[in-house]
C-alpha cells in the first residue's frame, strides 16, 4: 500500500515538526489512538484501537524514528508481528516553510502480511487515507490553538 500528499499548515515547519514528535499531541490526533510514549529516544510507542473487522481490538506497535533533521526532515519505520499479522512500513515526511506556513509532503510504503493485508484493497486504502485526513484535521486544530 502506498501513499503520499501533501498538507498545508498555518504554522512554521518548526511547530509541525516538534508537533508530530509529541506523544500528548499525537495521542490527541492519531485516530483510534489510546496512548503514545517514547520506549527510548529513537522509539514511540503506540497502542491503537482497530475498528476494522476481521482486525477489530487493541494493538501497540513501535514507531522507530530512522531519521531526523529539524524541522524539515523525518523518516519514520513501523514493524509488528504478531496478532492481524505482520506490517512493514517507512514515511518520509519533509517540510517547508512557505510565506503563509508549513507545507508537508509524505511519502509513505507499507507491506502487509496476514489478516491485516485485507487492508490493501480500494476499502482498506480509504479507510487509512480517510483517518490520514483526520490526523491532520485534528492536527491543525492542536497547532492553532
Amino acid at each position: 500500500m502506498k501513499f503520499n500528499g501533501t498538507h498545508k499548515f498555518h504554522a512554521p515547519s518548526q511547530r509541525v515538526y516538534e508537533a508530530i514528535l509529541n506523544p500528548a499531541v499525537l495521542k490527541q490526533c492519531i485516530p483510534g489512538c489510546e496512548a503514545v510514549e517514547y520506549a527510548d529516544e529513537n522509539h514511540l510507542k503506540v497502542t491503537l484501537s482497530v475498528p476494522i473487522p476481521g482486525l477489530k481490538g487493541t494493538y501497540t506497535a513501535l514507531l522507530n524514528i530512522v531519521q531526523r533533521q529539524a524541522p524539515n526532515l523525518l523518516v519514520l519505520q513501523l514493524q509488528r508481528q504478531g496478532r492481524g499479522g505482520s506490517i512493514d512500513a517507512t514515511a518520509q515526511i519533509t517540510l517547508a516553510d512557505e510565506p503563509d506556513g508549513a507545507l508537508l509532503s509524505y511519502d509513505a510504503n507499507a507491506e502487509m502480511s496476514g489478516p491485516i493485508a485485507v487492508a490493501n484493497n480500494p476499502v482498506g486504502q480509504g479507510v487509512a487515507k480517510n483517518s490520514l485526513s483526520t490526523f491532520f484535521k485534528n492536527l491543525e486544530k492542536v497547532l492553532a490553538a
